[in-house]
């Protein structure tokens, strides 16, 4: 029996997807992943898109850091995936917003406005949490997956980010999270980074001595002389506070 969370979001994205047909801005995460499983559940044709981000790193906003560089990021893409998908014959263009993200700052979302993209999760009114739900539900490994937000997150605002910094940051938090903890943050702060993991493993990091100089050595390419672990834990929105 389909729980009520899951009938919410399939009759959604019917209504949304009039004609059987939706484009979906897919990026293999937690929110698109799910969202794609259940429309073509739903006997929805989908068509995912993907976008390749370093395009968007050639707009100076994204490029130094803006506090609105998820805005500029998210016009660039989706107005390409509205071209694809219009060419391709789907006049419906989805993504995976959640209710969660409506309440944080997400600049973003005026992107998506602005390009008449619809968002099935949030209009069916579920949070990130319930959504992971509807995953486990249809059995669906990524349910379980930690979120990964756009390494740019990992730097203070209005600071040129160069590719060389953010594959030193992906490459440290990969180690964190083959070391045990795959729900961390590697964040930047000029000569000091500080590793976030959830409160319950601060402890555990705090002892990780080898762990903490492998991610020394790999950012010491960017500068970094100092990693710390951060004594507020995993947070989102770490560099709004």
């Amino acid at each position: 029996m389909k729980s009520n969370n899951l009938i919410r979001l399939e009759n959604t994205i019917k209504d949304i997807a009039k004609d059987g047909k939706m484009a979906l801005a897919y990026s293999g995460g937690v929110d698109s992943s799910i969202l794609l499983a259940v429309a073509r559940g739903a006997g929805i044709d989908v068509l995912p898109l993907t976008f390749d981000i370093s395009k968007a790193r050639e707009i100076p906003q994204v490029r130094n850091n803006a506090k609105d560089r998820c805005y500029h990021c998210k016009k660039l893409m989706m107005t390409t995936f509205r071209k694809e998908a219009k060419e391709k014959g789907y006049e419906v263009l989805c993504d995976g917003t959640n209710t969660d993200d409506r309440k944080q700052y997400r600049p973003g979302l005026k992107a998506l406005e602005e390009e008449g993209v619809r968002s099935p999760i949030a209009e069916a009114g579920l949070t990130k949490e319930q959504l992971r739900t509807v995953g486990r539900e249809l059995g669906l490994p990524v349910a379980d997956k930690p979120s990964s937000p756009c390494l740019l997150t990992r730097f203070p605002y209005d600071t040129y980010v160069s590719e060389d910094m953010i594959t030193a940051v992906g490459k440290a938090e990969d180690i964190v999270k083959e070391a045990g903890f795959p729900a961390c943050r590697v964040r930047v702060f000029k000569d000091t980074s500080k590793i976030e993991v959830p409160l319950a493993q601060i402890s555990d990091m705090e002892k990780e001595f080898d762990l903490k100089n492998k991610v020394l050595e790999i950012l010491k390419t960017i500068g970094v002389s100092e990693v710390i672990v951060d004594e507020k834990g995993l947070r989102s929105g770490t560099m709004d506070e």
